[in-house]
């Protein structure tokens, strides 16, 4: 590798970062460098100013993928990461896939719409990660709730930021057909049913956790302890928003550092105590009959889940 795979997660993964300090040396490492694979891809989505090159600089990547292009600058330490840790690689092409529908304008219209995507772009990445940290492969679809419920979270945080660009992830449906632009300006009547679609939201990401959660009984106990103390930190973004009643023209909220401390000692409080993955549970069927209806995912780890009960939190 040609650059430290943590700089760019202590810069723009604040959470996960303060989540590594949980993980052993050589675990978080390899879990940098997956985060690094995922940023720089995100931010070509992200930070371009010229779509079109964007869209081409994305196309590469996947080609570079497809090809298994091991020298490649980017792609390179990406392929040498699944080698290493058994990744299947198809999964970075639809991480890419996922990216590439942000380059233009965004207006998702269904709940199945915003599960997809955020599968593609976060699910997708929990999918991958759960290798790195040595998950028994029953855990592996719970490690796609945790990134889906993640993304969820992202979505309802980021409304207004996300709408200054174009781009609408807020289920049409939830809310009248708003457009973005109208989502910019909206007054208070418009202003309060996407409250109501941000509480939906949230509602929707916490089934998602509670499946996460559970689905940690399949990792090693060091790494539980890490992903549990991300899990609170970022669910807790959701959680702030709730206590301010969704406002989400006033900006972006974040979870201080002495908050992330205060959620790190709960969420192993809660581990310590049997209060979630305190035994093995088979998977929720229906939190990805989405996935399997519209991407024909027909991934192994789906086929013996069926609905069970889990504690919530």
């Amino acid at each position: 590798m040609q650059n430290d795979p943590t700089v760019l997660l202590k810069k723009h993964g604040k959470s996960f970062n303060f989540a590594r300090l949980f993980l052993g040396s050589e675990t978080g490492i390899a879990a940098a460098r997956l985060y690094s694979f995922c940023r720089i891809i995100d931010d070509i989505a992200d930070e371009s100013s010229d779509k079109e090159q964007a869209k081409k600089q994305l196309a590469d990547l996947h080609y570079a993928i497809l090809q298994n292009q091991t020298k490649h600058p980017i792609v390179g330490d990406f392929l040498q990461l699944c080698e290493e840790y058994n990744i299947d690689r198809n999964n970075g092409i639809t991480l890419i896939e996922g990216v590439s529908e942000d380059l233009y304008q965004q207006a998702l219209e269904t709940e199945q719409q915003i599960v997809n995507y955020a599968y593609k772009v976060a699910g997708v990445v929990g999918l991958m990660m759960a290798p790195i940290l040595g998950a028994k492969k029953e855990g592996y679809p719970f490690a796609v709730d945790l990134g889906i419920g993640m993304q969820l979270t992202n979505i309802a945080r980021d409304v207004m930021e996300d709408a200054s660009m174009e781009r609408r992830y807020i289920p049409g449906q939830w809310i009248n057909e708003l457009s973005a632009e109208q989502i910019v300006v909206a007054q208070l009547s418009d202003r309060q049913q996407i409250q109501q679609a941000i509480v939906k939201l949230l509602s929707l990401a916490e089934e998602y956790y509670q499946s996460g959660l559970a689905g940690l009984y399949y990792l090693p106990d060091g790494n539980k302890r890490a992903i549990a103390v991300a899990a609170y930190v970022y669910r807790q973004i959701g959680r702030k928003l709730l206590k301010q009643n969704c406002e989400y023209w006033r900006g972006r909220v974040y979870v201080s550092f002495l908050q992330k401390i205060i959620l790190a000692v709960k969420a192993l409080w809660h581990l310590r105590s049997n209060k979630f993955a305190e035994k093995a549970v088979k998977h929720r069927t229906e939190l990805h009959n989405y996935l399997v209806e519209s991407q024909g995912i027909s991934h192994s780890y789906l086929d013996e889940s069926i609905k069970v009960e889990v504690k919530t939190l």
